[in-house]
């Protein structure tokens, strides 16, 4: 069972350009289990999405409609279906649709593993939502108590769950994400345009996108351009606007299939977050050969090392400045940490090894309750 983030459907993903994406996983989890499901909260539209999915996957829509009251009656509109299984195993992709695995293992005892991208409490806090703050907490600690297995990208998340949630070590495993590395390579074919440096992202407060804006404004020959949506979009605009910044340009959302491209037209990759998880856009260019900037801080410190494989700076304008100006001046630096991020990609975040970590843990889960789905 392949359960959904409440809200996200099969439609979501295809408009968003993540289909084919989040498909490939769908393909490896095909292979292991007789039979696979898809909880959507998406409606009846989502079926025609069936034709791009393993012929062993069945999608779940929300014949409901309030996505809240799906999530909850769901395990009983279904109830025919899962009581014919001996065991269910439920991979959540994240917190917010774990309360589906809660129910499913409270009715039918279906193991639940847990695969958190961020922790969502951390998110909050620095938001400053006390009380969402305070109901994340709530749930990430029945998640975390409750699930057979919890999965986390970077270690420093796993930290963060043993030591405040007090759960045994033992069970939370750290797993980083994938990156299909036929998809994002070095396309030799694809010139680089001088001076393009690149930014692919949520435009939210946590990008930290007024900062590299002030970076990159004024600096002759270089523009910008950002890839991504989100809530901060038109006050960015306006800001580059009212400052009369002229070489920043927003693209928006760009299909997941046609990123390589877009990668790998730029001479660089900047990624000047204030915190990450494992940072997925950060190692799809890095699969694709570009010298990457990141600012040095939780999550993306974890996947570079300075001078190797990349450059760390500060998150203020002033030294995502200077480490762009160091890159763009030296091609040997670029041409060297271009090789080395492809290199530390291939060998660590490829996604026959991610998965092949993930599903030893599934076949796990399935054996300690002596039986197979």
């Amino acid at each position: 069972m392949f359960l959904m983030t409440p809200g996200v459907s099969l439609s979501l993903w295809s408009k968003s350009g993540i289909l084919y994406r989040e498909v490939r996983v769908l393909d490896f989890l095909s292979k292991l289990y007789d039979r696979v499901y898809i909880l959507t909260y998406g409606g009846f539209e989502d079926l025609r999405h069936r034709s791009v999915l393993p012929s062993n996957v069945d999608v779940l829509f929300n014949n409901v409609g309030n996505c809240l009251a799906y999530g909850f009656l769901a395990p009983f509109v279904y109830r025919c279906m899962f009581r014919k299984f001996g065991i269910i195993v439920c991979r959540t992709v994240q917190l917010a649709g774990c309360f589906v695995g809660l129910l499913l293992k409270l009715f039918y005892g279906a193991r639940l593993v847990l695969r958190q991208g961020y922790q969502y409490s951390k998110f909050l806090r620095s938001r400053r939502a006390f009380h969402k703050y305070v109901f994340a907490q709530i749930l990430e600690l029945f998640a975390y108590w409750f699930a057979d297995v919890v999965i986390t990208t970077s270690e420093n998340d796993r930290e963060y769950i043993v030591r405040r949630y007090r759960v045994n070590r033992r069970k939370v495993h750290v797993i980083p994400n994938w990156v299909d590395v036929e998809a994002f390579k070095p396309m030799p074919g694809v010139p680089k345009e001088r001076g393009r440096v690149v930014f692919v992202g949520r435009l939210e407060h946590q990008k930290n996108l007024h900062a590299l804006i002030d970076a990159v404004k004024d600096l002759p020959d270089v523009k910008l351009y950002v890839i991504g949506d989100g809530s901060l979009r038109k006050e960015l605009e306006r800001k580059v606007a009212n400052e009369h910044v002229d070489n920043v340009v927003f693209l928006g959302v760009v299909p997941h299939e046609k990123m390589p491209y877009e990668l790998n037209r730029s001479e660089i990759f900047v990624l000047p977050s204030l915190w990450e998880g494992h940072p997925k856009t950060l190692i799809e260019a890095m699969a694709c050969g570009l010298p990457v900037v990141g600012t040095d801080v939780e999550g993306i410190r974890e996947v570079l090392v300075d001078g190797y494989n990349g450059l760390l700076c500060k998150p203020n304008a002033k030294s995502i400045r200077e480490a762009l100006v160091k890159l763009l001046n030296d091609s040997e630096l670029r041409r060297e940490l271009g090789e080395n991020a492809r290199k530390f990609v291939v060998e660590n975040y490829s996604l026959e090894k991610v998965m092949e970590r993930e599903l030893a843990l599934h076949l796990w889960v399935i054996k300690s309750r002596g039986g197979m789905v």
